[in-house]
């Protein structure tokens, strides 16, 4: 199945190739975890973001564990700093 997935600020760098603006379809397998979506991103190890499905914030302890469906709204952004 295609799932789409929005990149936002400087994560937008890490798109694949043939990428529109900021968004990127990605093809998994039904019944496929986030984890595993993630991981087919070019996003380098240390790179801290924040994953957001469905408007919904997802811990990192629960990748491995969420089933993406393909209707999910995906989103990855930077964590946002302020003071």
């Amino acid at each position: 199945m295609d799932i789409s997935v929005t990149l936002f600020g400087g994560l937008r760098h890490f798109l694949p190739a043939g990428s529109s603006f900021n968004k990127c379809t990605i093809k998994i397998d039904d019944e496929s975890r986030l984890e595993a979506l993630l991981e087919q991103l070019p996003i380098p190890a240390e790179k801290k973001y924040i994953v957001i499905i469905n408007d919904e914030k997802v811990s990192r302890e629960d990748y491995a564990d969420i089933t993406i469906n393909s209707d999910d709204t995906i989103v990855l952004l930077p964590p946002i700093k302020g003071g």
